[in-house]
């Protein structure tokens, strides 16, 4: 059973680790497109409470794994490391909501119903995911014999792991709905460049929001199916993964090269030239900064 624990420590470790390597090959992007810009917007702020609460708040989780004389798993420490593990993971998928839902907003051009739809399914997810956090879970102790006195890893109830497993079912119901609206407006938006397709999913975030769908996937069927000690293997990483992508989506945006305006909706095609231009410039700008 140890060596399940160890596999877990690994790959929270290794997930740490390819987020901070990340962290430093975007840091001067990030001060080229965001710190040294002259506005402070909404998506300034929520761009750098995604990316530093994940660089700063996660230190719980490494305490997790190698917290000296900690008592064991059911002890009040690894209880409050637990704890604040998954408040920094709810708060950080929270604001990668909001910013999914700003991005997805601006794509349909400010249209209102499809903000009232991303806001009903988001208030969906967080319902679920509040009732698999908030419901009282049976004890964590499985073998009281093989509790390990450093760090906080241990097994995890199948009880348990259905709850996880609903609380990130929620948070893939909500990915998978930004991702089908960002993938239906690019198949219905006319391209007026030389851009692929392949280039436009990367650009307007639909391959971003894919990714994240898949590792959400991976990490419910871990929960539902891997042995107790590593039913959680993949939370770490899904977390990880998806702070990182969102960072990444919001750089590309502020990328001046996608300043350049490359497609126009079919309705604004009809309208005179000089209208166009206006309307396409306006609703590029609403993409790249929302």
């Amino acid at each position: 059973m140890a060596a399940g624990i160890d596999i877990a420590a690994t790959f929270n470790v290794v997930a740490y680790t390819i987020f901070l390597y990340d962290y430093v090959l975007t840091f001067t992007r990030e001060v080229d497109r965001f710190w040294n810009q002259p506005r402070r917007t909404w998506a300034f702020a929520l761009f750098i409470a995604n990316r530093y609460i994940a660089l700063l708040g996660r230190v719980p989780a490494l305490l997790d794994n190698f917290l000296p004389h900690s008592g064991g798993i059911d002890s009040p420490v690894c209880h409050n490391v637990h704890l604040w593990d998954q408040v920094i993971m709810a708060v950080l998928q929270l604001i990668g909501g909001v910013i999914m839902i700003m991005r997805a907003y601006a794509f349909y051009d400010r249209n209102r119903w499809i903000l009232g739809l991303l806001i009903l399914v988001a208030l969906i997810s967080i319902g679920i995911c509040c009732w698999a956090f908030l419901l009282k879970s049976p004890s964590l102790v499985m073998h009281p014999l093989q509790t390990r006195v450093v760090g906080c890893l241990g097994p995890i109830t199948q009880a348990q792991a259905s709850r996880f497993a609903a609380a990130w079912g929620g948070q893939l119901l909500f990915d998978g709905f930004v991702f089908a609206l960002t993938l239906s407006r690019l198949l219905h938006i006319r391209s007026t460049g030389e851009r692929t397709f392949i280039t436009r999913l990367i650009r307007d975030g639909a391959l971003y929001f894919a990714a994240m769908s898949v590792i959400n996937i991976a990490n419910i069927i871990t929960f539902l199916v891997a042995e107790p000690y590593v039913k959680s293997v993949l939370s770490s990483p899904t977390n990880m993964l998806c702070v990182a992508l969102i960072s990444r989506l919001m750089l590309n945006l502020r990328d001046p090269k996608t300043r350049v305006v490359s497609y126009v909706p079919r309705w604004m095609c009809t309208l005179p030239a000089e209208h166009e231009v206006m309307r396409a410039v306006i609703m590029l700008y609403r993409l790249v900064d929302p």
